[in-house]
């Protein structure tokens, strides 16, 4: 395996995923009391967790975390709070739905990142004890249950 391109890969999915929660955790922050609030709080939990497999994947394979990738991720997710939504003082529907839209692009990636590194690394014993299918699978229900939750936001968003 290539492990220049594999870490390459790694952190550039570890960057998404800092973006990924900064953004659920400002969209629950604006969705307290609800249960897309509930939702985007486990949504964090575990997309924290699956992050913490990628630093440590990025460690077994003998590679370190980049910090500019990382950082960039999250000067992006601070820009994007400056796009208006039609409401300049309030949270907005639209917010919301763009929110939830830049969330499922977030998961459909980590859903492929999954399943490529079950196709490509589940036989590298660096990697022993890691279930790459489990992960793909749990991004999977994130991917459904955000669907889901966006058709809803959209109809709020446009009514």
């Amino acid at each position: 395996m290539n492990d220049t391109r594999l870490n390459i890969y790694l952190n550039d999915h570890l960057a998404l995923m800092v973006g990924e929660i900064d953004l659920a955790s400002r969209c629950e922050s604006s969705n307290r009391e609800t249960p897309l609030g509930d939702f985007l709080h486990r949504l964090g939990v575990e997309v924290e967790a699956q992050k913490s497999i990628v630093s440590d994947l990025i460690r077994r394979a003998g590679g370190s975390e980049s910090m500019v990738k990382k950082g960039a991720a999250w000067f992006a997710e601070k820009l994007g709070r400056f796009k208006l939504n039609d409401s300049v003082l309030r949270y907005s529907d639209l917010s919301r739905l763009i929110e939830l839209e830049a969330l499922s692009a977030a998961a459909q990636e980590r859903l492929a990142l999954w399943d490529t590194l079950n196709a490509v690394a589940g036989g590298d014993k660096r990697f022993s004890g890691i279930t790459f299918s489990f992960f793909r699978d749990q991004s999977q229900t994130h991917l459904e249950e955000l669907h889901a939750r966006r058709r809803y936001a959209a109809t709020e968003a446009f009514s």
